[in-house]
């Protein structure tokens, strides 16, 4: 509740400017404005002096030309919490961000220009980014044009598709967010799960807007985005089984992509007759010795190595081949970035006779020219102690710069990379 009983001189009692502000926070104590929300009969006591000298855009509803006159402004586009943190934060820079608040505050912090709580948001939001909200967020860095936010929500989808789209945070994107992933060349799912979560979207969206949801309705919530879907790199059995039976398509579609199937070469000025997601990327590797020289160590333990790496153009960065004792079973935990891969993998020799092991990224990561990547590995299992080894520091490949920096001799081999 908003507080209206004043101690006899709480000024004095307060020191800075900054505890002062927060004493008056949904303070009714000579409020001249106050704010409601949809869902909730909770009323914030404020004062225009304070919002206007945090806002222009209070400035104008306030002391402009048109200014705002009703005692209680509603604000049907926004929650009790997430309005709470945001009149808050106007009184004191300070707000208790959550993973369900975040996205609503920074809506608010965009509406009434107030760049930077926005700042606090984009960042919170960025490392707490989980395939549950990725959708929702990449949904508002899309509308508020956060490159950098709306790159890390992409990367998330790309390495956890299946999970992403499974998501319910999935269901409740606009057409706009649904069209921009769909048409990612990167997307890690089969085809026909996307076209089922496709499906479930558009079931939601037909009872967002207060309509049957029939096919015929269905296929026009999705509008264009069904477009970005690649029928063609469908199998024929979950084509016939799931596509078919939905009822999504016309005759005339369904006539294409049967004949697609049986071999006949068709092209559309609307579909996309992709039969993959992606490209295949050209694999390079470049390796940091120069010579080896090695023992074997018999005991089985715990290693840990680290390497730093960068690129002198913008690349692909697929993974890494570890050294390892042949016919050796090794735990590893690699750590790129904010990426954990943990598996078994067993160790072979290679074409150059060195004997290791590939670990891979499920989906590459973008790399930009002369950023550092920091790798991590921890090993279980025997490994091989290093004498008289010679590492390099820098390796040119198909005119592309890699520099190491290690401060010791460790497992990494090869760093296995592709163009952009």
């Amino acid at each position: 509740m908003a507080r209206s009983e004043q101690e006899v001189d709480w000024q004095s009692t307060k020191k800075t400017v900054l505890e002062r502000s927060r004493h008056m926070f949904n303070n009714s104590f000579m409020s001249d404005v106050a704010f409601s929300c949809e869902g909730s009969d909770k009323k914030f006591s404020a004062h225009k002096y304070v919002l206007a000298t945090s806002s222009a855009v209070f400035y104008a509803m306030f002391y402009g030309e048109l200014a705002e006159k009703n005692s209680v402004v509603h604000l049907s586009d926004t929650d009790e919490e997430s309005l709470q943190e945001f009149l808050q934060f106007l009184y004191t820079d300070e707000c208790n961000l959550t993973t369900d608040t975040a996205v609503f505050v920074l809506y608010l912090a965009k509406k009434y220009i107030v760049p930077f709580l926005a700042q606090k948001c984009v960042e919170f939001l960025e490392a707490n980014l989980a395939v549950e909200n990725v959708s929702t967020v990449l949904q508002q860095a899309l509308q508020f044009d956060e490159k950098k936010l709306e790159e890390k929500c992409l990367e998330l989808i790309d390495l956890k598709t299946s999970e992403a789209v499974a998501s319910d945070a999935f269901t409740g994107v606009n057409e706009a967010t649904l069209a921009h992933i769909l048409k990612r060349d990167s997307l890690n799912v089969k085809e026909v799960d996307l076209f089922k979560a496709v499906l479930k979207w558009s079931e939601a969206e037909c009872s967002r807007k207060a309509i049957e949801a029939n096919a015929k309705n269905k296929r026009t919530t999705m509008g264009n985005a069904i477009y970005q879907i690649r029928f063609a790199s469908m199998t024929l059995q979950d084509f016939g089984q799931n596509v078919s039976q939905s009822g999504i398509l016309t005759l005339e579609e369904m006539v294409l992509f049967y004949e697609k199937f049986s071999g006949v070469e068709r092209t559309s000025e609307v579909w996309n007759m992709s039969e993959t997601r992606a490209k295949e990327d050209i694999l390079l590797r470049c390796c940091r010795f120069d010579s080896y020289g090695v023992m074997l160590c018999n005991t089985v333990s715990t290693w840990e190595n680290a390497l730093g790496i960068s690129f002198s153009k913008p690349v692909k960065f697929h993974g890494v081949r570890l050294l390892g004792i042949e016919g050796d079973e090794h735990n590893v935990k690699l750590e790129v970035w904010s990426w954990i891969i943990e598996k078994k993998f067993h160790s072979e020799q290679d074409n150059r006779g060195i004997s290791g092991f590939d670990v891979m990224l499920p989906v590459p990561i973008k790399v930009e020219a002369n950023v550092p990547v920091h790798l991590k590995a921890s090993i279980t299992g025997r490994h091989y102690s290093f004498w008289e080894s010679r590492v390099r520091k820098t390796v040119e490949t198909s005119g592309i710069t890699v520099n190491f920096e290690t401060k010791k001799n460790n497992q990494f081999d090869e760093i296995i990379f592709s163009e952009m």
